[in-house]
């Protein structure tokens, strides 16, 4: 403004303005849009207006913009859930799943919805087949251990235990350590069943005549 500045005579009392005069009424009084021609934050601006959209359009356009718009509006069952769309599954694996498919659709489901419904689907099954695996390597470790009979089988070895006070348990309790302590030596390294074969045990003189 420099030196050219002369300040304006005040007619008002407003103390937003040098004049005094108070500054226009806002149209707008919010931040809300209001989704008009003038309002300068909005940005459906003129296109808000169905008319203004549809305006320069030919009859057929029209007649496709209206099936487009009908097109918008979802029937009540919809959507529709297709499993052959969703999951490609193959005959194997539809196969075993059947049975907890089936549970799923007309149990689970209706009863606790579709959110824990398949929270237990998907749960259920895996913790059941944990618990077999689990079970059956429980059963070929304790039942099935590997000896001198067969291959088959988990071969376990012990550790060898190291105690430090060996000679005062000995003296105190005689023959405790050999008794609850493993020593593959006493059984020539051989597992402890290989003591107590039959195959080839000697069983006397024969009776046979030949």
């Amino acid at each position: 403004m420099g030196n050219q500045y002369v300040k304006p005579q005040r007619t008002g009392n407003s103390p937003y303005t040098r004049s005094g005069v108070p500054p226009p009424a806002l149209v707008k009084t919010g931040d809300k849009p209001l989704h008009r021609v003038n309002d300068r934050m909005s940005l459906e601006l003129h296109m808000a207006d169905e008319r203004v959209r549809a305006s320069g359009l030919s009859p057929a356009e029209r007649e496709w913009r209206k099936k487009w718009v009908h097109d918008q509006h979802l029937h009540a069952d919809e959507p529709v859930v297709v499993d052959a769309v969703h999951r490609q599954l193959n005959p194997i694996r539809i196969a075993y799943r059947l049975p907890w498919d089936k549970f799923y659709l007309h149990y689970l489901k209706p009863t606790f919805g579709v959110y824990y419904g398949t929270a237990v689907r998907v749960t259920v099954p895996k913790l059941l087949m944990a618990f077999v695996v689990v079970q059956t390597a429980y059963y070929y470790w304790k039942y099935e251990v590997k000896d001198w009979t067969h291959l088959r089988g988990l071969e376990s070895m012990p550790q060898k235990e190291v105690i430090v006070n060996a000679p005062a348990i000995e003296s105190k309790f005689p023959g405790l350590m050999d008794k609850g302590l493993a020593n593959p030596s006493k059984d020539d390294y051989y597992t402890p069943t290989f003591n107590k074969r039959t195959a080839y045990l000697d069983v006397g003189e024969t009776k046979r005549p030949w």
